[in-house]
């Protein structure tokens, strides 16, 4: 069973833990600024990649009942979990509004 530890680290930045039969598995570093939250940090198994969209849901719906609407992530080397994710590439990176984030699709 995965569990998703929550830790707020100051203010504005959160840690999302990833636990998994009792092991550490993964984390993510979220901050929230302007009334965006952003994932700038996410780390994970390599042989556990469905952490990365577990991690991304659990950061993005505790920023939701923050009333924080948009959401972003830039980080690197997670493109097709961000796809999938509803994120909308833009110059400024992945962003997109946490209910469509939440969503996702399993079609694309």
């Amino acid at each position: 069973m995965i569990f998703f530890k929550p830790e707020n680290l100051t203010e504005n930045v959160s840690k999302f833990t990833a636990i998994e039969n009792d092991d550490v598995c993964g984390y993510c570093l979220m901050r929230v600024k302007n009334n965006m939250a952003e994932v700038y940090e996410l780390q994970y198994d390599e042989d556990k990649p469905y952490l990365v969209e577990g991690l991304l849901r659990t950061a993005f719906n505790a920023a939701s009942l923050k009333n924080i609407y948009m959401g972003k992530c830039s980080c690197e080397g997670i493109v097709a979990y961000l796809d999938k994710m509803n994120f909308e590439k833009t110059v400024d990176g992945y962003i997109n509004d946490i209910p469509s984030i939440l969503t996702g699709s399993c079609c694309k």
